[in-house]
Protein backbone atom coordinates (compact mmCIF):
# COMPACT_ATOMS: atom_id res chain seq x y z
CA UNK A 1 0.00 0.00 0.00
CA UNK A 2 2.64 2.32 0.67
CA UNK A 3 4.73 1.41 -2.06
CA UNK A 4 1.96 2.43 -4.74
CA UNK A 5 0.78 5.81 -2.37
CA UNK A 6 4.91 6.23 -3.65
CA UNK A 7 4.12 5.49 -6.84
CA UNK A 8 1.00 7.46 -7.68
CA UNK A 9 2.77 10.89 -5.96
CA UNK A 10 5.71 10.57 -8.42
CA UNK A 11 3.22 10.38 -11.23
CA UNK A 12 1.07 13.39 -9.85
CA UNK A 13 4.34 15.42 -9.36
CA UNK A 14 5.43 14.18 -12.91
CA UNK A 15 1.78 15.14 -14.38
CA UNK A 16 2.05 18.52 -11.89
CA UNK A 17 4.57 20.04 -14.86
CA UNK A 18 1.56 20.01 -16.86
CA UNK A 19 0.14 22.83 -14.37
CA UNK A 20 3.49 24.71 -13.98
CA UNK A 21 3.21 24.69 -18.05
CA UNK A 22 -0.25 26.41 -18.00
CA UNK A 23 1.25 29.02 -15.82
CA UNK A 24 3.53 29.40 -18.01
CA UNK A 25 1.28 29.70 -21.26
CA UNK A 26 -0.90 32.57 -18.79
CA UNK A 27 2.23 34.65 -18.77
CA UNK A 28 2.92 34.19 -22.25
CA UNK A 29 -0.46 35.77 -22.94
CA UNK A 30 -0.09 38.64 -20.30
CA UNK A 31 3.92 39.35 -22.07
CA UNK A 32 5.53 38.64 -19.30
CA UNK A 33 8.66 36.65 -20.53
CA UNK A 34 10.71 36.33 -17.29
CA UNK A 35 7.44 34.36 -15.45
CA UNK A 36 6.80 32.60 -18.92
CA UNK A 37 10.69 31.26 -18.44
CA UNK A 38 10.11 30.98 -14.78
CA UNK A 39 7.21 28.47 -14.99
CA UNK A 40 8.72 26.39 -17.89
CA UNK A 41 11.90 26.16 -15.65
CA UNK A 42 10.24 24.93 -12.64
CA UNK A 43 8.50 22.10 -15.59
CA UNK A 44 12.05 21.80 -16.23
CA UNK A 45 13.12 20.32 -12.87
CA UNK A 46 10.38 18.30 -12.37
CA UNK A 47 10.90 16.70 -15.54
CA UNK A 48 14.96 16.64 -14.63
CA UNK A 49 14.04 14.42 -11.36
CA UNK A 50 10.82 12.70 -11.66
CA UNK A 51 12.99 9.82 -13.77
CA UNK A 52 15.50 9.23 -10.78
CA UNK A 53 12.37 8.92 -8.18
CA UNK A 54 10.37 7.27 -10.77
CA UNK A 55 13.52 4.65 -10.85
CA UNK A 56 14.06 4.38 -7.03
CA UNK A 57 9.88 3.76 -6.20
CA UNK A 58 10.24 1.19 -8.64
CA UNK A 59 6.86 2.90 -10.34
CA UNK A 60 6.20 0.94 -13.19
CA UNK A 61 6.47 -2.38 -10.98
CA UNK A 62 3.63 -1.10 -8.25
CA UNK A 63 1.86 0.38 -11.02
CA UNK A 64 2.39 -1.65 -14.24
CA UNK A 65 -1.50 0.08 -15.73
CA UNK A 66 -0.01 3.71 -15.93
CA UNK A 67 3.03 4.47 -18.54
CA UNK A 68 4.76 6.74 -16.68
CA UNK A 69 6.40 7.07 -20.36
CA UNK A 70 3.33 8.22 -22.37
CA UNK A 71 2.66 10.83 -18.96
CA UNK A 72 6.33 12.24 -19.37
CA UNK A 73 6.07 12.96 -23.03
CA UNK A 74 2.62 14.76 -22.82
CA UNK A 75 3.85 17.25 -20.37
CA UNK A 76 7.05 17.38 -22.25
CA UNK A 77 5.78 18.46 -25.24
CA UNK A 78 3.73 21.03 -23.64
CA UNK A 79 6.21 22.31 -22.10
CA UNK A 80 9.63 21.87 -24.32
CA UNK A 81 7.09 22.29 -27.71
CA UNK A 82 4.17 23.50 -27.50
CA UNK A 83 4.44 26.62 -25.63
CA UNK A 84 8.38 27.54 -26.86
CA UNK A 85 6.68 27.74 -30.53
CA UNK A 86 3.56 29.89 -29.06
CA UNK A 87 6.41 32.24 -27.83
CA UNK A 88 8.12 32.44 -31.26
CA UNK A 89 4.76 33.62 -32.79
CA UNK A 90 3.68 35.85 -29.46
CA UNK A 91 6.53 37.65 -29.34
CA UNK A 92 7.28 38.11 -32.91
CA UNK A 93 11.28 36.57 -32.75
CA UNK A 94 11.28 35.46 -36.62
CA UNK A 95 10.04 37.55 -39.61
CA UNK A 96 6.76 38.07 -39.54
CA UNK A 97 6.31 35.99 -43.24
CA UNK A 98 8.04 33.16 -41.78
CA UNK A 99 5.97 33.12 -38.79
CA UNK A 100 3.72 30.16 -38.81
CA UNK A 101 6.37 27.98 -41.14
CA UNK A 102 8.54 28.63 -37.83
CA UNK A 103 6.15 27.45 -35.91
CA UNK A 104 4.58 24.32 -37.60
CA UNK A 105 8.38 23.65 -38.25
CA UNK A 106 8.93 23.47 -34.47
CA UNK A 107 5.45 21.40 -33.68
CA UNK A 108 5.93 18.52 -36.57
CA UNK A 109 9.61 17.89 -36.18
CA UNK A 110 9.47 17.66 -32.64
CA UNK A 111 6.28 14.81 -33.01
CA UNK A 112 9.25 12.88 -34.91
CA UNK A 113 11.12 13.23 -31.54
CA UNK A 114 8.66 12.22 -29.20
CA UNK A 115 8.12 8.95 -31.44
CA UNK A 116 11.28 7.97 -32.20
CA UNK A 117 11.81 4.59 -30.40
CA UNK A 118 15.95 4.99 -31.46
CA UNK A 119 15.95 8.46 -29.62
CA UNK A 120 18.12 7.23 -26.85
CA UNK A 121 21.79 5.43 -27.72
CA UNK A 122 22.88 2.63 -26.03
CA UNK A 123 24.84 4.94 -23.40
CA UNK A 124 22.01 6.86 -22.86
CA UNK A 125 22.63 9.52 -24.67
CA UNK A 126 20.35 11.45 -26.94
CA UNK A 127 20.56 10.57 -30.37
CA UNK A 128 19.72 13.51 -32.70
CA UNK A 129 18.40 17.24 -31.03
CA UNK A 130 15.87 16.27 -28.34
CA UNK A 131 13.42 19.00 -28.96
CA UNK A 132 14.15 21.03 -25.83
CA UNK A 133 12.83 24.36 -27.95
CA UNK A 134 12.13 25.45 -24.13
CA UNK A 135 16.04 25.90 -24.10
CA UNK A 136 16.71 27.08 -27.62
CA UNK A 137 14.15 30.28 -27.05
CA UNK A 138 15.56 31.11 -24.10
CA UNK A 139 19.01 31.28 -25.92
CA UNK A 140 17.83 33.58 -28.28
CA UNK A 141 16.09 35.85 -25.68
CA UNK A 142 19.60 35.77 -23.36
CA UNK A 143 21.33 36.58 -26.80
CA UNK A 144 18.67 39.16 -27.90
CA UNK A 145 19.40 37.91 -31.73
CA UNK A 146 17.76 39.12 -34.71
CA UNK A 147 14.16 37.59 -36.07
CA UNK A 148 16.57 36.17 -39.05
CA UNK A 149 19.08 34.94 -36.77
CA UNK A 150 16.80 33.33 -34.38
CA UNK A 151 15.05 31.66 -37.95
CA UNK A 152 18.12 30.55 -38.65
CA UNK A 153 18.30 28.84 -35.43
CA UNK A 154 15.10 27.17 -35.90
CA UNK A 155 15.82 25.77 -39.01
CA UNK A 156 19.25 24.24 -37.78
CA UNK A 157 18.15 22.86 -34.96
CA UNK A 158 15.29 21.30 -36.98
CA UNK A 159 17.38 19.68 -39.44
CA UNK A 160 19.32 18.63 -36.55
CA UNK A 161 17.07 16.91 -35.37
CA UNK A 162 17.30 14.01 -38.04
CA UNK A 163 21.16 13.94 -38.05
CA UNK A 164 22.44 11.63 -35.22
CA UNK A 165 24.57 13.49 -33.18
CA UNK A 166 24.77 12.77 -29.13
CA UNK A 167 23.51 15.13 -27.00
CA UNK A 168 24.42 14.70 -23.41
CA UNK A 169 21.50 13.34 -20.94
CA UNK A 170 23.50 14.26 -17.83
CA UNK A 171 20.72 12.47 -15.28
CA UNK A 172 20.99 8.97 -16.96
CA UNK A 173 24.50 8.81 -19.01
CA UNK A 174 26.92 7.00 -16.38
CA UNK A 175 30.26 8.28 -17.85
CA UNK A 176 31.64 11.47 -15.73
CA UNK A 177 28.40 11.61 -14.25
CA UNK A 178 29.48 13.58 -11.21
CA UNK A 179 31.32 15.91 -13.06
CA UNK A 180 28.42 16.22 -15.70
CA UNK A 181 25.64 16.69 -12.62
CA UNK A 182 28.27 19.51 -11.29
CA UNK A 183 28.35 21.35 -14.88
CA UNK A 184 24.32 20.84 -15.32
CA UNK A 185 23.86 22.65 -12.09
CA UNK A 186 26.49 25.69 -12.22
CA UNK A 187 25.14 26.04 -15.96
CA UNK A 188 21.20 25.89 -14.51
CA UNK A 189 22.53 28.67 -11.80
CA UNK A 190 23.97 30.79 -14.51
CA UNK A 191 20.20 30.32 -16.69
CA UNK A 192 18.75 31.20 -13.26
CA UNK A 193 21.02 34.86 -13.22
CA UNK A 194 20.31 35.20 -16.69
CA UNK A 195 16.44 35.01 -16.39
CA UNK A 196 16.59 37.28 -13.51
CA UNK A 197 18.19 39.63 -16.01
CA UNK A 198 14.94 39.21 -18.55
CA UNK A 199 13.35 41.31 -15.97
CA UNK A 200 15.28 44.14 -16.94
CA UNK A 201 15.22 45.54 -13.50
CA UNK A 202 18.53 46.42 -12.21
CA UNK A 203 19.53 44.29 -9.29
CA UNK A 204 22.25 43.33 -6.61
CA UNK A 205 23.89 40.59 -9.20
CA UNK A 206 23.78 43.01 -12.08
CA UNK A 207 27.45 43.79 -10.92
CA UNK A 208 27.98 40.50 -11.59
CA UNK A 209 26.51 40.32 -15.02
CA UNK A 210 29.86 39.80 -17.11
CA UNK A 211 31.18 37.18 -14.63
CA UNK A 212 28.04 34.70 -14.68
CA UNK A 213 27.42 34.92 -18.25
CA UNK A 214 30.45 34.25 -20.02
CA UNK A 215 30.87 31.40 -17.63
CA UNK A 216 27.38 30.40 -18.82
CA UNK A 217 29.09 30.23 -22.38
CA UNK A 218 32.11 28.47 -21.62
CA UNK A 219 29.80 25.76 -19.91
CA UNK A 220 27.92 25.45 -23.16
CA UNK A 221 31.04 24.82 -25.11
CA UNK A 222 31.54 21.49 -22.64
CA UNK A 223 27.61 20.57 -23.80
CA UNK A 224 29.12 21.26 -27.55
CA UNK A 225 32.34 19.31 -27.04
CA UNK A 226 30.76 16.24 -25.08
CA UNK A 227 28.34 16.02 -28.42
CA UNK A 228 31.43 15.94 -30.62
CA UNK A 229 33.17 13.32 -28.89
CA UNK A 230 31.06 11.24 -28.01
CA UNK A 231 29.96 11.72 -31.75
CA UNK A 232 32.91 11.88 -33.83
CA UNK A 233 36.26 11.84 -32.09
CA UNK A 234 35.78 8.29 -30.35
CA UNK A 235 34.80 7.30 -33.83
CA UNK A 236 37.83 8.57 -35.80
CA UNK A 237 39.65 7.26 -32.35
CA UNK A 238 37.64 3.61 -32.96
CA UNK A 239 38.89 3.08 -36.34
Amino acid sequence: MVNKAQSWSVHIFTASGAFAGFLSLQAVLNDNVFLAFLWLSVAFFIDGIDGTLARRYKVADNLPEIDGAILDNIVDYLNYVFIPALMVYWFDLVPPQFSLFAVALILIVSCYTFTNTKLKTEDLFFRGFPAVWNIVIFYLFVLDTSQLTNFLAILFFSVMTFVPLKYLHPFRVKEKKVLNLFITAVWGLCCALLLIDLREETTALSAYQNVYYWLWVVLNFYFIYISLERSIFKQIKGK
